[in-house]
């Protein structure tokens, strides 16, 4: 529904529309998830130097 004047601006060419709609999110979701990695990393290391009593037997 197009209100009293207003006008369509023009479209956006297809690198434009692949940039904003599959590389860009691409590239957030890389660096989103490197960062949980290397956090995660962090407290995945903290937890293998000290043994659980539910996986080693004394």
């Amino acid at each position: 529904m197009i209100e009293d004047g207003t006008f369509a601006g023009e479209g956006l060419t297809f690198l434009e529309s692949f940039t904003y709609f599959v590389i860009a999110p691409t590239v957030l979701f890389v660096v989103i998830s490197f960062f949980a990695y290397i956090t995660a990393k962090e407290v995945r290391a903290k937890k293998k130097s000290k043994p659980n009593s539910l996986t080693s037997i004394e």
